[in-house]
């Protein structure tokens, strides 16, 4: 076997390896520290920063699997030599690393958008679903992210049920809510 076929195979072997690891499971994750720091392309469906679950990787990675798998199927397939075993590599490589490319466009596309935080709230209106009292949680209705959503809410006043409020804050996981006066 020949450095060039090595080199190959040992591309197609590690890309692929590393791609099928990368792709098992969305709570395992392999952290890599390199000793320089790659570039951070402003593509909107690639999430690139820090704290983001998806990267580049994958892009590379699919361009390191398809090189390894060019350059053999070169080698055997049309029997050239070292250079047109590296042309055919980086072409496949290419090929691999727009596959990824693509993949990973179509499934930014097919997310749905961030849900609601509550903070978001403050200031929308709601009813009263279930009394508020100043020493318990009631709770409260209001639509929002598409659905009809039913919240604890905390008043410093007594509100009946069926009254219509105004979120003022948030305190914990519950609301809190003032009365609306009718107009």
């Amino acid at each position: 076997m020949s450095g060039l076929e090595l080199i190959f195979t040992g591309s197609a072997l590690l890309g692929t390896a590393l791609l099928l690891l990368s792709s098992v499971g969305s709570g395992m994750r392999v952290r890599v520290h390199l000793p320089f720091r790659l570039p951070h392309p402003h593509v909107r469906f690639l999430r690139v920063s820090r704290s983001d679950d998806a990267t580049i990787l994958p892009i590379v990675l699919g361009f390191l699997a398809m090189f390894g798998i060019g350059g053999l199927f070169g080698a055997a397939a049309f029997g050239f030599g070292p250079l047109g075993q590296s042309l055919v590599a980086l072409g496949f490589g290419a090929f691999g690393a727009a596959v990824a490319f693509g993949l990973f466009a179509a499934l930014r596309r097919a997310e749905g958008r961030e849900p609601t935080a509550l903070r978001e709230l403050v200031g929308r209106r709601a009813r009263v679903v279930v009394s508020i009292d100043p020493a318990s949680r009631g709770a409260v209705t209001l639509s929002y992210d598409g659905a009809v959503q039913t919240l604890p809410a905390v008043a410093a006043t007594r509100i009946p049920r069926g009254q219509e409020v105004e979120i003022s804050g948030v305190r914990g996981l519950a609301l809190t809510v003032r009365g609306v006066q009718p107009p």
